[in-house]
């Protein structure tokens, strides 16, 4: 009587582990599994490469994909250079595009093209502290 027991709890555990398992896939089907960051610079030669591969490899480590859109506002020093040394390399999903004048958020977020199943995060580095917000990054 004692290995009926056994048994019926050993089945009912197996069957609860595989029912947490089911729900668990399917919360994590609904997760966004792409990230989009859009991130608005102006002489950040410097830091430039740093924040493109910490953005990278923060994205590997949580096993997302990573896209990055870059909007330069008339850079004077090698921001421009060295993101494009980058996009031309095929490491990273990255596109850069040259502002002309003040862009509202609205048209940051149209002309970077949001896709379905990513989410997205604007970093505007000419402010102070911003870049607090990329992974690895302490300002």
């Amino acid at each position: 009587m004692v290995h009926v027991w056994i048994l019926l709890c050993y089945g009912l555990a197996a069957m609860l582990v595989h029912l947490m398992h089911r729900l668990y896939i399917r919360r994590q089907a609904d997760k966004p599994r792409r990230e989009h960051y859009i991130l608005v610079t102006r002489n950040h030669g410097q830091q430039m490469e740093w924040y493109l591969r910490a953005l990278s490899w923060y994205s590997r480590i949580r096993g997302k994909d990573c896209r990055i859109t870059v909007f330069d506002e008339d850079s004077e020093d090698d921001t421009l250079a060295i993101t494009h040394r980058i996009h031309k390399s095929g490491e990273l999903e990255l596109s850069v595009i040259k502002l002309s004048g003040a862009v509202q958020e609205d048209e940051l977020w149209r002309q970077a093209g949001k896709a379905e199943g990513e989410t997205a995060l604007i970093i505007d580095l000419r402010l102070p502290m911003e870049a607090a917000k990329i992974p690895y990054v302490h300002v």
